[in-house]
């Protein structure tokens, strides 16, 4: 029988569906030989490859986002740009969140991001820790030195310094020192790292994308719109490029729902779910 090497997407709250999607793989015993992950991928791998239960996942990911330095963070704000304005109520919400995302994005140009170091700190001293070497699963996060533009694979040392790195969002997230690199965000050079796996006879490479789909859209009202437009049709063909080598890329069906929707987190890990079981069929007649 053949093993399932995975790659978890990234795609920010859209990616805690990878909860979902290995709590099916669970249930169903399919064997899981390696994990690498991007952003939120590498958050909920991480995770999984320590403890090879998804309850604990579950546990970890929803007291990390409770968290009360997290929800400090206000990414409802972020969240509330995303979403479609077909009431006065919603359009207020929209407009508000749009302010104060602008009175953030401005504290840049003095800063390296949104957020400071020291609360970062304080959110990620939560999130469990132990060489990678000893997981119960061998697992790959992926991140970029901003300094050079490589891409830096992280497979040894510190789980919650690599978690932390391969998460750094730029702009919002302060970059990670490790080494001699200055890192960030996995995503900035691929979502689905199925790129971490060599093709191997007795594994098959499945990617988890939970990035927005790229459909026809009516014309952008704003520049933010154009600017995040541009970012998911980036997003877009860097994912079919990079993940040429996986038997299977499957993308998530969030409903629209935004990358900084944290509190609809229950709903999220039913949409992945739901991918799991849609993909479920292909799984057992190809690893047999």
């Amino acid at each position: 029988m053949k093993k399932i090497a995975l790659a978890l997407g990234g795609g920010g709250a859209r990616g805690l569906a990878h909860i979902g999607f290995l709590r099916v793989l669970e249930k169903e015993n399919i064997p899981i030989s390696r994990v690498s992950g991007c952003s939120m991928g590498a958050m909920i791998g991480g995770v999984y490859c320590l403890y090879k239960d998804v309850d604990k996942v579950e546990e970890e990911a929803y007291n990390f986002v409770n968290h009360p330095v997290f929800r400090e963070f206000n990414f409802d704000d972020f969240a509330a740009m995303d979403k479609r304005a077909d009431d006065w109520k919603s359009k207020a919400l929209n407009v508000m969140g749009r302010i104060k995302v602008g009175l953030s994005l401005f504290k840049t140009l003095a800063h390296p991001s949104i957020y400071e170091a020291d609360l970062v700190d304080q959110i990620y001293n939560n999130y469990p820790d132990a060489p990678i070497e000893n997981l119960q699963i061998p697992f790959t996060a992926t991140t970029n030195d901003i300094l050079t533009g490589e891409e830096v694979i992280i497979n040894k040392g510190s789980l919650r310094l690599a978690v932390r790195a391969s998460s750094a969002i730029p702009g919002y997230l302060p970059p990670v020192k490790y080494e001699n690199y200055l890192l960030v965000d996995g995503g900035v050079s691929n979502l689905v790292p199925t790129h971490c796996f060599r093709k191997n006879s007795d594994e098959l490479i499945i990617g988890v994308d939970v990035s927005q789909p790229i459909l026809e859209s009516e014309e952008p009202k704003s520049g933010v719109n154009i600017i995040q437009r541009a970012e998911s049709i980036r997003e877009y063909h860097l994912v079919k490029l990079k993940t040429l080598n996986a038997d299977k890329v499957i993308r998530c069906n969030l409903n629209g729902i935004s990358w900084a929707d944290f509190s609809s987190m229950d709903e999220i890990i039913k949409y992945g779910e739901k991918t799991a079981k849609k993909l479920m069929p292909w799984i057992k007649k190809n690893i047999e």
